[in-house]
């Protein structure tokens, strides 16, 4: 069973904007922070967010203040739409947004969450959501779908944060396969679509696994075909020939400097993505622009790794670094 939280809070805070929209330019953040609890105990919190002596209100609160600052920063454009992983649920959005995003014109945002999960998605948007739908699929965490009202047209937004890697490697790809199946399934060829999220698998995963099948396929793999009528999502670095169930990856384009977002076992890793669908590259409306990885200084530990946030010394940020795309009306 899946929850989803729809819900417009302009009434509640008013939604008075100092940020003044570009209508040429949408730009997306995806970015997982990393087990953002609240203080409220439901009992389906992680052990160390259930002991109120190291995790209280003050902490919480802690914690929503440097997201907010990281989010504000102008280096990443002040997002239209912001795709959050790993917050625990509806009153984590709601806190986030009244408390500090509101006047940064944030006014809309959806939820969802696996029922008994402990973490959800988020998606929150500067501009009015007019529709939201949740995918459910048997490998657990769900996708969250949500279209988003501009003035150049509607772009549909999948956000996910698929299954790690850890545990047996054959029973944790299949969960992630189930999750590529409900994305192919609901996305629609003819719409502006961007999948964004924590995919916990590498585009090159393909290429990495000794000829078995991964959620992420390469398009210039010779299994393609075959791995994406087994449900594959196929992934392309060229912006040229899309297919309408292709996405465009910009970590697999030859032009791509990128390490990754996210360190493990001491080796950069490209989880985080927001892929783009063929619609964004056809000269019409929505385009493709370009991508990144936010490296801004205050996400950053001394070791040139992500500032990870320990939850023992409440100390850090997040063990991940957002990703931005950005989209320009042609």
């Amino acid at each position: 069973m899946w929850t989803i939280i729809l819900l417009c809070i302009t009434l509640l805070c008013g939604c008075q904007s100092d940020i003044v929209d570009d209508p040429k330019t949408f730009r997306v953040v995806s970015y997982n922070v990393q087990n953002l609890f609240d203080a409220h105990l439901d009992g389906s919190e992680y052990p160390e967010y259930q002991d109120s002596k190291r995790w209280s209100e003050r902490t919480y609160r802690m914690r929503l203040d440097t997201l907010a600052r990281t989010l504000s920063d102008s280096r990443l454009g002040y997002p239209d739409v912001v795709v959050l992983q790993e917050v625990e649920g509806e009153r984590v959005v709601v806190d986030l947004l009244q408390g500090h995003l509101c006047r940064r014109g944030y006014c809309w945002y959806a939820t969802a969450k696996e029922e008994g999960g402990a973490i959800s998605i988020a998606i929150i948007s500067r501009h009015p959501l007019v529709e939201a739908a949740v995918h459910s699929h048997s490998g657990g965490r769900p996708a969250l779908e949500a279209s988003v009202n501009t003035e150049g047209g509607t772009i549909t937004i999948f956000a996910l944060h698929a299954k790690s890697q850890i545990g047996e490697a054959e029973e944790t790809e299949a969960k992630r396969l189930a999750l590529m199946q409900a994305l192919t399934g609901a996305a629609r060829g003819d719409a502006n679509v961007l999948l964004c999220g924590d995919f916990n698998e590498n585009p090159d995963a393909v290429w990495q696994s000794g000829s078995n099948q991964t959620a992420l396929v390469d398009s210039t793999h010779p299994q393609r075909d075959a791995y994406e009528r087994a449900g594959s999502l196929v992934i392309s670095g060229s912006q040229r020939g899309l297919l309408p169930s292709w996405y465009y990856c910009p970590y697999l384009d030859l032009n791509n400097t990128l390490l990754g977002s996210y360190v493990y076992g001491g080796v950069w890793q490209q989880y985080d993505q927001i892929l783009a669908g063929h619609r964004l590259f056809d000269g019409i409306g929505w385009e493709y622009d370009d991508f990144e990885v936010c490296t801004l200084p205050s996400l950053i530990g001394g070791d040139g790794k992500p500032k990870a946030w320990n939850v023992n010394l409440l100390d850090g940020v997040s063990d991940h670094l957002p990703v931005l795309m950005t989209l320009k009306r042609r």
